[in-house]
């Protein structure tokens, strides 16, 4: 049986391999570093935006 396509040399499918596990890598670590980290909401932080009032606004209605 014939193992090879003839489209990709056998460094090209090594190459391939690798580069998916480095995506897959990075990949990993982001989602590491997320669960790790608080998100930006600017310079008061997350307590600033919770508790921040929006002039002129009471009560949030819908339009129709």
């Amino acid at each position: 049986m014939r193992r090879s396509n003839g489209v990709f040399s056998p460094q090209e499918r090594k190459t391939a391999l690798w580069a998916l596990l480095m995506a897959g890598l990075i990949a990993a670590m982001g989602m590491v570093i997320q669960q790790w980290s608080q998100p930006s909401v600017g310079p008061g932080g997350v307590d600033a935006y919770m508790t921040a009032q929006v002039p002129g606004v009471l009560d949030a209605q819908p339009v129709s």
